[in-house]
């Protein structure tokens, strides 16, 4: 993929000034541009480049040498929000994301808290030398304990669904606390919980 971006430079204000005497036609009325540079992506503005620059027109002749309160238009011209679209976009994103996270991570443990049946929790068991995935599946929910059923495969890395030899197995099944659930959530070893979900992830399928 090409990447397009560079230092690109925009007037951001425009003033009319008729008390500047033009030097060359003697004539008053100046036209007084602001402009920014600043660096982009994709032609999209990520944040202001150096100083603010600034050019006096005479309205009359378009002389432009008058440099009469230059310093006065620079001080009150403000760099434009629009120039840092590109910050405001990752600071928004990294925002939602952190957001989205947090609310996932409530979500899983008030599923953990309040297990129903067909949840299923995908697992990650850490050791010194390796890290395995496997889901378990509630099977029924007692008082103060659920019956869980084991996924028959294992995986290496992190999974959301199961491949398409793995299933739940009927026979393979066990009875813990839920109070246990709560401390595998806390310990990390429940790495989500999935409710409400659909074919896609063969989550539904037992033999």
């Amino acid at each position: 993929m090409i990447l397009f971006y560079g230092i690109r430079k925009v007037r951001i204000k425009k003033y009319d000034d008729f008390h500047i005497k033009c030097e060359n036609c003697n004539d008053y009325g100046q036209e007084i541009s602001v402009y920014q540079k600043y660096f982009h992506v994709f032609f999209i503005p990520i944040f202001p480049f150096g100083t603010k620059t600034i050019r006096s027109l005479c309205l009359k002749c378009n002389d432009t040498f008058n440099d009469k309160k230059i310093n006065h238009y620079l001080s009150i011209t403000k760099t434009p929000v629009y120039l840092y679209t590109g910050i405001i976009l990752l600071l928004t994103l990294i925002t939602t994301m952190v957001v989205a996270n947090i609310n996932a991570q409530k979500q899983k443990a008030e599923y953990v808290a309040n297990p129903q049946t067909n949840d299923v929790y995908l697992i990650r068991q850490d050791d010194e030398k390796s890290t395995i995935y496997y889901f378990f599946k509630v099977k029924n929910v007692n008082i103060d304990s659920v019956v869980l059923l084991h996924s028959y495969l294992q995986y290496d890395h992190f999974v959301s669904a199961m491949n398409d030899s793995d299933y739940f197995v009927r026979d393979d099944t066990f009875m813990i606390l839920k109070s246990d659930l709560k401390k595998y959530l806390d310990s990390g070893m429940i790495n989500a919980v999935e409710r409400g979900y659909d074919k896609s992830n063969r989550f539904a399928i037992e033999r």
